[in-house]
Formats: structure tokens, sequence, C-alpha cells
């Protein structure tokens, strides 16, 4: 009797981490959206998708605001949001923006180590159709002499 019970605990704690597993998996899988954010999906619309900052010298550091408008009839949600390099960092907002609202995300690029020719993107895991939107810094990096 007692390995009856051994094994009805052991299959319930291996079905409930089963599930738990499922769950963060799927979480992952979609950069962080829930399924119900994904259901609640909207529309964004940015003012620009990319900022060309010329010439600027190694080590100097460009900041640029993109902004954005929900143009969706539900709360946009950005789950997350990551540069295409560790040169590359987003501030975004952690509040839903809800219909007909607007929000900025602040990137900053640190020259510093760079040279040449530079295209970062910013990639922002938001609830609209395209799950993954990409914005954009580029422009040219001279090498401290």
């Amino acid at each position: 009797m007692k390995n009856v019970f051994t094994v009805i605990v052991l299959a319930l704690l291996l079905i409930a981490t089963e599930s738990c597993r499922r769950k963060g998996n799927e979480t992952l899988r979609n950069g962080g959206l829930t399924t119900d954010m994904i259901k609640d999906s909207t529309r964004v619309s940015f003012a620009e998708t990319e900022f060309v900052f010329d010439t600027i010298n190694q080590g100097d550091k460009v900041e640029h605001i993109f902004a954005f408008t929900n143009t969706g009839d539900k709360d946009l949600i950005i789950a997350n949001a990551f540069g295409s390099c560790g040169c590359t960092v987003p501030e975004y907002p952690k509040e839903p923006i809800a219909p007909g609202k607007s929000g900025e995300v602040k990137v900053t690029f640190n020259s510093a180590g760079k040279e040449g020719n530079q295209k970062k993107s910013i990639t922002m895991v938001m609830n609209t159709a395209l799950r993954n939107e990409v914005v954009y810094l580029s422009g040219f990096v001279v090498k401290k002499e």
C-alpha cells in the first residue's frame, strides 16, 4: 500500500512539473508574451523606423527616441526590447499603452570599439501581428587616432 501511495504522489508531481515547464517554454517561445497577450493583438505605428546619425567619433554615444502610437483597439504591450549587440540599449515603457495613445523607446548606441559603417537593430516584442517590431540606428564611426 505504501508503494502505491508513493507512485501516485510521484505521478502527480511529474504531471504538475510538466505542466509548469510547458507554460514557461510557451512564454519563452513568444518572447515574453503570454497566450492571452497574443490573442489581444493590436497595431503599432512608428514615426520613423530608422535613424541615421551620420558620422561620429569612436567612443561617442548616440541617443535617439523612437516615437510610436498604438493604432489598434487593444492595449499595446511591450514584453521585451533588445539591441542587436550589447552596444545598443533600449529603454521602453513597461506599462500597457492604451489605444490611440503614444509612447517612446529611447535607444543609446555606444560606439566604443566600433569602426566604419554601423547598422544596429532594436527588436521589440509586442502584442502585434508581427510580434517582433524592429527599428534601426545607422551611421559611420571614425576610428580614434
